[in-house]
């Protein structure tokens, strides 16, 4: 017979409803990839909106179209597309637009991704 240490036996393991054997894979949604170059479109979209004096809609389309499935390039491209859109709004325009925003169908989600940004 052999000699089996007792105190080395993780009992956990030998349950099915133990965490040891949940999968993590399911916790972690996925997203469609996303690349720099889609980034890049949107950034331009964003731009043309700034341009056009509809800075509220500018922070919208870039807060409502994160690419949560992209690779570190097209992240970077959209963080510098969305810290150009606020530097662009004043502040005194910031909180009435913050408000509305929030007021708005979809908006506390809008807001959640702007404090990742922050």
């Amino acid at each position: 017979m052999a000699a089996i240490n007792w105190r080395t036996i993780n009992i956990d393991l030998m349950d099915p409803e133990s965490s040891a054997n949940f999968s993590t894979a399911s916790l972690s949604p996925s997203f469609p990839p996303v690349s720099a170059a889609e980034v890049q479109s949107l950034g331009g979209q964003v731009r043309q909106l700034l341009r056009g004096g509809d800075a509220e809609g500018a922070l919208r389309g870039a807060l409502e179209n994160a690419p949560y499935g992209g690779d570190t390039a097209a992240k970077e491209v959209h963080l510098a597309t969305v810290v150009e859109t606020l530097q662009s709004i004043k502040q005194s325009d910031m909180s009435p637009m913050l408000s509305r925003i929030y007021e708005s169908e979809g908006g506390p989600e809008s807001l959640d991704v702007l404090m990742k940004y922050l």
